[in-house]
């Protein structure tokens, strides 16, 4: 007959977090409980930046930033067998790098984990340096697609004011002299951010107490293997040059840091950064759209505190500080840090340490029970054999339970203890500090007077009430204290099955990373006018008073002459595009940047600049004979409008 006791205060956590682990023990069974990656994303996202930090280096040996002769240095790397390799580990780790932190990402949401303001935001960050990084890396290789890359850019950016739209142009124009600047520009930025991206780590740990910045050792041979092959087997090509064609027609594709460049073939720019700035406000303040609150704070009797310090060791956290308090070295617990996980309490052999929702343990002599059952709370509720009579307690993390509680037990009220837990803590490492406490490696330690294989863990993917009834019946030595805990879990993992696996899964992200996707149409003929114009001045400044000898000979000028782009069809003189252009600053007397960007149907037009201000003076190319794919420039040079090669001229 079952005599169940159920003790559980608050309200039902999270059903996210017990989802996520019946779907990663498929991995379990195949790399073991310690080594499954679904478990360490995290620490393979940092190794995978680390490889890129490395292999990056190593890349940039042989790179040449002229970019006269980047595509020409890239080539000649990737003919090289193994500095090939090296850049293709470089540009697949990078890959992998966004995969992950995505996957971590949505982790996070699924057991609603972000809670913890300056984790979830510094890893959204992170995500985006992440993304510069790569954009800024693939425009240094200046193929085809570092071009699209550039212009896209600059037309993003040159809805702001302070932007020159005419670098899009000039991107697409091939004009070195601009995009040289550029170059060095991208490369500073690629690197520093890669600098960057260290701090961020640094603050998206910074209130974890042992984070684990790398996975274990063997899941990090699984993953540079795995890597290696992938390398070998789908090493990285680049575009055609740049200087191929002045219209990136078609270009491969990295979708996994394109994404949002595909929306600027979508939408206008405007709605782009709507997009770009919304999204970003809308993940950084899930933790106050999606409320979920922690568990209450334990609390700490200091009367009682002997100043162990095991608490502040233990906690997840680091939410328990040793301060001194009228004297003594107590105990002091941040109950902003503290996320009700009652660790803690496992950790106080002096009972110091209580939490709402602990129940209140029976110990003392009563009828024993078969077996007492410790149930975490993120624990469904388990299925108990009826045949049993079985005393059961939940509490917030299986860390919470104290051994000299459970020796107290075995010895007054229970034959046996089971532990109910999750295959990967919620806590992160309330399992851990649990199996280290019986196994007698982590103080407090269970007593060597008691057999520690009446003790039995199960995780959430390994219980079943036939598991239990089992346990129930086995035998035990007669000799005290010999035995040790029983753990089900997946402890053996298979390497090479691992390996394959993880090279299948890499290999799954290279369609992705090379697509081809055109912005611009080969049928259709685009126009393009870019360049930049002084207009005339129509108001002077004087500066100066007094004598004549204090008098500036040139005055400053106040203002300048918008100007007026228009563009006719050649065969029925038919205006098809006017606009006029203001020149920039406050007072509207710096430079302005005549660009504009057209599809035109016809076989060729006539484009006409005119000074507002001054009719006379105007600037015309009749006759424009338009062709389809490669795009026809218009640029002024020499003071006369001309039409444009590739090259710039």
């Amino acid at each position: 007959m079952e005599n169940s006791r159920i003790v559980q205060k608050g309200k039902d956590l999270t059903k996210g977090h017990q989802w996520f682990q019946k779907f990663s023990t498929f991995f379990s069974r195949i790399y073991s409980t310690e080594l499954n990656p679904m478990y360490n994303l995290g620490g393979i996202s940092v190794l995978l930046f680390a490889i890129a930090c490395i292999s990056g280096i190593y890349v940039f040996i042989f790179y040449n930033i002229n970019p006269r002769h980047a595509w020409d240095s890239v080539e000649a790397m990737s003919n090289n067998v193994f500095n090939g390799w090296m850049r293709s580990i470089h540009r697949y780790s990078s890959d992998l790098l966004v995969i992950f932190i995505l996957i971590h990402l949505l982790h996070t949401l699924l057991t609603s984990k972000f809670k913890r303001l300056v984790s979830w935001v510094s890893g959204i960050i992170s995500f985006l340096v992440v993304i510069l990084i790569g954009v800024t890396g693939f425009m240094l290789v200046w193929d085809q697609k570092a071009k699209l890359t550039g212009y896209l850019t600059a037309k993003l950016f040159s809805s702001l004011p302070i932007f020159d739209p005419s670098i899009a142009g000039a991107f697409l124009l091939n004009d070195l002299d601009v995009v040289g600047g550029f170059f060095k520009v991208a490369l500073f930025g690629h690197i520093v951010f890669s600098l960057v991206t260290i701090i961020i780590i640094w603050v998206h740990v910074l209130r974890i107490s042992k984070p684990k910045i790398f996975p274990p050792k063997k899941l990090i041979y699984y993953v540079i293997i795995a890597l290696g092959i992938i390398a070998i087997a789908f090493p990285v090509k680049s575009d055609p040059p740049a200087q191929a064609s002045n219209l990136p027609i078609s270009t491969t594709f990295d979708w996994y840091y394109y994404f949002g460049y595909y929306l600027m073939k979508l939408f206008s720019v405007n709605t782009n950064w709507l997009i770009l700035i919304g999204s970003g406000v809308v993940l950084s303040i899930i933790p106050y759209l999606i409320k979920r609150k922690n568990n209450p704070p334990a609390f700490i009797d200091l009367d009682k505190c002997n100043a162990c310090n095991l608490c502040a060791y233990d906690c997840p956290y680091e939410a328990i500080d040793m301060l001194q308090v009228e004297g003594k070295r107590k105990a002091i617990l941040d109950p902003d840090k503290c996320v009700g996980c009652a660790i803690c309490i496992g950790s106080c052999d002096e009972h110091a340490i209580t939490h709402p929702m602990f129940p209140d343990l029976v110990v003392m002599p009563k009828p024993k029970s078969d077996v007492t059952v410790f149930s975490c709370s993120y624990f469904p509720e388990p299925e108990l054999p009826s045949e049993l009579n079985i005393q059961r307690y939940r509490v917030p993390c299986t860390g919470s339970i104290m051994p000299k509680d459970v020796q107290r037990m075995l010895e007054n009220n229970t034959e046996k203890v089971a532990i109910l837990s999750c295959e990967d803590c919620y806590y992160r490492l309330g399992k851990t500090w649990t199996i280290n406490r019986f196994l007698r490696k982590r103080a407090p330690l269970f007593s060597k007077k008691f057999d520690a294989s009446l003790v039995q863990l199960l995780t959430l993917t390994q219980y079943s009430k036939e598991k239990l009834l089992a346990f129930s019946k086995e035998t035990v030595s007669e000799e005290g204290g010999s035995g040790e805990i029983n753990i089900g879990d997946h402890k053996k993992g298979n390497p090479v099955l691992s390996v394959l696996i993880m090279t299948l899964f890499f290999a799954l992200m290279i369609p992705l990373s090379s697509t081809t996707v055109r912005f611009f149409n080969p049928a259709e003929k685009t126009l393009i006018v870019n360049f930049k114009y002084i207009s005339s001045p129509t108001e002077y400044e004087q500066f100066g008073s007094g004598a004549a000898h204090m008098q500036v000979k040139n005055p400053a000028v106040k203002r300048r002459s918008p100007v007026t782009l228009k563009i006719f069809s050649t065969k029925d003189n038919k205006l098809i595009f006017e606009k006029e252009y203001a020149p920039r600053g406050l007072r509207h007397d710096i430079a302005m940047f005549i660009f504009t960007q057209m599809v035109v149907d016809e076989d060729a037009v006539d484009v006409v600049l005119t000074e507002t201000a001054f009719p006379d003076k105007q600037y015309k190319l009749d006759n424009i004979k338009l062709k389809q794919g490669d795009g026809t420039f218009v640029i002024l040079r020499d003071d006369k409008l001309i039409v444009a090669d590739k090259q710039g001229f």
